[in-house]
């Protein structure tokens, strides 16, 4: 049956018949398989492959020898092992056929149902659950639930990407892995670097994994604790001499204020 693609497995590039042939009769082998592909059962005829090839009859002779002593098609210019590398379900009218099928079925069956649903919620009877040994269990009490609650499994870690979000809460696990391995103490992760971190970051939108973001949060704390180590003190020049912005003497005479002075 003819049909507009076929499979082309990842061996074409390491399988050592088609990789000692040159450009040009992989090329052509590729081209037969195309060929193949749109023809369904159709027999090609020599003529009609090298017209397709745009090459003359000679150079598409000496091209199926070649083919034919690796054993990649037959005397009759049809692939080897082609039925067995292509499967019947590839055809979009086989999928189609089946689709359609299955629909015709479900429909049927669903206009078999005769049951009548209950018309109010007291039609219903609410059994109790069961023990593994078939026996009713017993009420949970309210303190008995959150005794289970606080024993359960912990949540699963959220997978793939997420755009940060306010709620966001890293995983202390990782974090103190990573936050070791860069050689920050878990002491700098507080509650306002974490927050700082957070709400500039959910205001961009983007979308990582959790991983990129627990990376991204050490990046953001030791870029901090680097700055804050280099950062020199401030100073501001008054007359008479520089005072440091965070100690001025006060009982220094010539301490003035910027306003008495003529900038």
């Amino acid at each position: 049956m003819a049909n507009q693609w076929f499979r082309l497995y990842g061996e074409f590039a390491t399988d050592p018949k088609v990789q000692m042939l040159s450009e040009a009769y992989q090329r052509r082998y590729i081209m037969l398989l195309c060929l193949r592909c749109s023809n369904g059962d159709v027999t090609l005829h020599d003529d009609e492959i090298s017209f397709q090839l745009r090459i003359s009859s000679e150079e598409w002779a000496a091209t199926k020898t070649v083919l034919l002593g690796k054993k990649l098609i037959t005397e009759d210019n049809r692939p080897t092992a082609w039925d067995k590398r292509q499967y019947l379900s590839d055809s979009s009218a086989a999928r189609v056929a089946a689709h359609r099928a299955k629909k015709k079925a479900d429909k049927k069956q669903v206009c078999n149902v005769t049951e009548t649903p209950p018309d109010t919620e007291t039609d219903t009877e609410v059994k109790p659950s069961l023990t593994p040994a078939g026996e009713d269990a017993a009420p949970v009490e309210p303190e008995q639930e959150l005794a289970q609650a606080a024993h359960a499994e912990p949540a699963a870690p959220v997978t793939g990407l997420f755009p940060m979000h306010l709620e966001w809460v890293p995983d202390q696990v990782q974090l103190k892995a990573r936050a070791a391995m860069a050689g920050l103490s878990l002491d700098l992760f507080n509650r306002e670097a974490i927050a700082g971190f957070v709400i500039h970051h959910e205001a961009k939108g983007l979308a990582k994994t959790e991983r990129e973001w627990l990376a991204a949060l050490v990046n953001w704390v030791k870029r901090d604790a680097v700055q804050a180590a280099v950062r020199p003190a401030a100073v501001v020049s008054f007359p008479g001499g520089q005072r440091r912005a965070n100690g001025p003497d006060f009982h220094d005479p010539s301490w003035r204020t910027m306003t008495e002075y003529d900038l």
